[in-house]
């Protein structure tokens, strides 16, 4: 009887401490940045890079 009261006693703090540590405190609004948010450019691409042999398309059989 003494090591399952003992078993409980730890499960119960043990599921009191991690429920306790659940949630997150404070706002879930988006923090305001510290730097001035600009508008993407969209005239500016990405640039083009050239393809790579991987060693894993000689067994895929890629081109």
């Amino acid at each position: 009887m003494g090591s399952a009261l003992r078993i409980l006693l730890t499960l119960a703090l043990v599921l009191a401490i991690g429920l306790s540590a659940c949630g997150r405190r404070g706002s879930l609004e988006r923090p305001k940045p510290n730097y001035p948010e600009t508008k993407a450019d969209p005239s500016t691409k990405m640039s083009t890079v050239p393809a790579r042999k991987l060693w894993i398309d000689k067994l895929l059989g890629a081109p």
